[in-house]
């Protein structure tokens, strides 16, 4: 079993794989880059340290008009600290190891898990292009 983080980004609700320390804050203020968006939103600055914003529904298939998300949880992807914008947290639960996978959410008993592994050379991909 694997603890996972439940989540809303717009419509679509998934779980986020627990890995290491993970905080959740408020949004603060984004520092652009240059040819980042929609993806990479820019940096902002969590527990003093900035950190690369990742908007996950530049990838996902969800629903609009669910308004600007105003959170973000820092995790680790691949090794590296990112902040993922999500619109609610809803907790905390207990998954299944998930099978082998290349799908960005595979499914599972509860709701789609966010696979990492994908995220991370969907966004090496996207800035590399």
């Amino acid at each position: 079993m694997q603890s996972a983080l439940l989540v809303r980004v717009q419509g679509e609700r998934f779980a986020l794989p627990l890995s290491g320390e993970q905080a959740i804050a408020e949004l603060g203020p984004v520092t652009p880059l240059p040819h980042g968006e929609p993806l990479l939103r820019g940096l902002t600055t969590i527990q003093g340290r900035a950190v690369p914003l990742l908007d996950l529904s530049a990838l996902l298939a969800a629903e609009e008009g669910a308004g600007a998300p105003r959170l973000v949880v820092l995790t680790s992807l691949e090794g590296d600290r990112v902040a993922l914008l999500v619109h609610e947290v809803y907790g905390v639960t207990s998954l299944p190891s998930p099978p082998p996978s290349t799908s960005l959410l595979i499914d599972m008993p509860g709701g789609p898990l966010l696979n990492a592994a994908t995220l991370a050379r969907e966004v090496r991909g996207h800035l590399g292009s």
